[in-house]
């Protein structure tokens, strides 16, 4: 191995430069806002699980091969790098039974052993939001407006969160269409490729697993789903299914009091693979462009029962924070602007009295001020302002003997070329005041 690809990350993994960390961290900033506001409050759990607590939970081809799973080689025992946030809240739960309902969010890494393509890694960071304890259908609409906030926040235009509920899915496809259980995950699986592969190709998949008059109900219920949702409960009702009442005043609720109804789309071959969702699932996506869904989520009301003897009731989502940087990058929503959290930077000479410029720049810090400092005097004015113009730092504060003993110094806007005569009072109250403006 070149030591240029011993320094690379592992496929699927990143390094991020100040600059798009900055970006990502104002993104993350803005998104946990919502969460507040909504009265969702941070945990955090480890990223690596104990075997145990993965296992069973997900489905096969997660758990024999997407899970990162692992054992030290001076132990015997099992491990996982956590694969989403909501197994291991369940197991929280489990451990630390917080007063119900609960509401949690949490933002932090996860990893997939998937093959990376665009808007998809193996080590990815996820922003969840759940619900625990409360069976009332006013929890999923919260969650839903949470979706909705956080895309009115980053100016996307053209979305819709779909939605569906996997008792529906049990009814049509297991009960009306008769596809025998044994085939019934796989049959999901490629339903749920609909948007990525389109009908055509869906139905060539299925024609390997199902008979003629089963392929031809699916294309109606494919066709039901290009309708709108008035017409579709509509439909719904006429296969007179034991309990899709139950099930379509559930979904006719919901959409009846989100904040923002024209954005909700009832899509019945909307599957999601988790197998622990119970009833209503979803997922957001963009018009343009095109790279999966940027949220989703859903009920799983029987998840924390695999670690205690007790139903609890969950709803959750989850906002795809990469795919959604990358959109908004894409689409001009988002760009990459600053460089550095420093604010202004302090230039000094050789020969001025290192101690009082410390002063100056601890003077600058004691008051919130972000402040570079470099460590060694220079030669001259211009060589400090090209080397903060790099970093991208907006202001230079310029520190000579004449300045330091009268206590008016210049503090010149880099990018303007405007220069202030100020003592270093009137320096502070200034870049306080234009730091209040942003």
């Amino acid at each position: 191995m070149s030591n240029s690809e011993f320094l690379v990350p592992l496929k699927g993994l990143r390094d991020f430069p100040p600059e798009i960390e900055i970006l990502r961290r104002k993104v993350f900033s803005k998104i946990e806002k919502i969460f507040q506001i909504y009265g969702f409050d941070p945990i955090e759990t480890p990223i690596v699980e104990k075997w145990e607590v993965l296992k069973g939970k997900y489905g096969d081809e997660a758990e024999n091969r997407l899970i990162w799973r692992f054992k030290l080689p001076y132990s015997e025992k099992e491990f996982g790098l956590r694969y989403d946030l909501t197994v291991p809240l369940a197991r929280f739960y489990a451990r630390f039974r917080p007063k119900l309902p609960f509401k949690r969010y949490q933002i932090g890494r996860v990893f997939r052993y998937e093959e990376p393509q665009k808007g998809r890694y193996r080590e990815f960071w996820q922003c969840d939001f759940d619900i625990l304890g409360s069976k009332s259908f006013l929890a999923d609409v919260e969650i839903l407006n949470v979706v909705v906030d956080v895309f009115k926040k980053f100016n996307f235009k053209d979305y819709l969160i779909k939605v569906n509920d996997r008792n529906l899915l049990t009814l049509i496809f297991e009960k009306k269409i008769g596809i025998e259980k044994e085939k019934i995950i796989r049959v999901y699986r490629i339903i749920d490729k609909l948007d990525k592969i389109g009908i055509e190709n869906v139905i060539k998949e299925l024609e390997k697993e199902l008979n003629k008059e089963q392929l031809n109900e699916i294309k109606k219920i494919i066709s039901i789903s290009q309708l709108r949702n008035e017409e579709i409960f509509v439909e719904l009702e006429k296969l007179n299914l034991k309990e899709i009442d139950v099930y379509l005043e559930n979904l006719k609720n919901i959409i009846d009091f989100v904040k923002d109804k024209k954005r909700i789309k009832i899509d019945l071959c909307l599957v999601r693979g988790l197998d622990y969702y119970t009833s209503t699932i979803f997922e957001a996506v963009v018009e343009k462009p095109k790279i999966g869904s940027l949220a989703g989520g859903g009920r799983y009301d029987n998840l924390i029962s695999k670690f205690i003897n007790q139903d609890i009731p969950a709803v959750g989502g989850s906002i795809g924070i990469e795919r959604l940087i990358d959109a908004c990058l894409e689409l001009g929503i988002l760009k990459v602007e600053e460089k550095t959290y420093s604010e202004v930077g302090v230039i000094y000479l050789e020969n001025v009295d290192l101690k009082k410029v410390l002063e100056i720049v601890n003077k600058l810090r004691e008051n919130e001020i972000n402040t570079y400092f470099h460590f060694e005097g220079l030669r001259n004015v211009l060589e400090g302002i090209k080397e903060l113009e790099r970093r991208g730092i907006e202001y230079a504060l310029i520190i000579g003997e004449k300045e330091i003993s009268e206590n008016v110094f210049t503090l010149q806007n880099i990018r303007t070329k405007e220069r202030k005569n100020l003592s270093l009072e009137e320096a502070i109250n200034y870049l306080k005041h234009l730091k209040q403006k942003v």
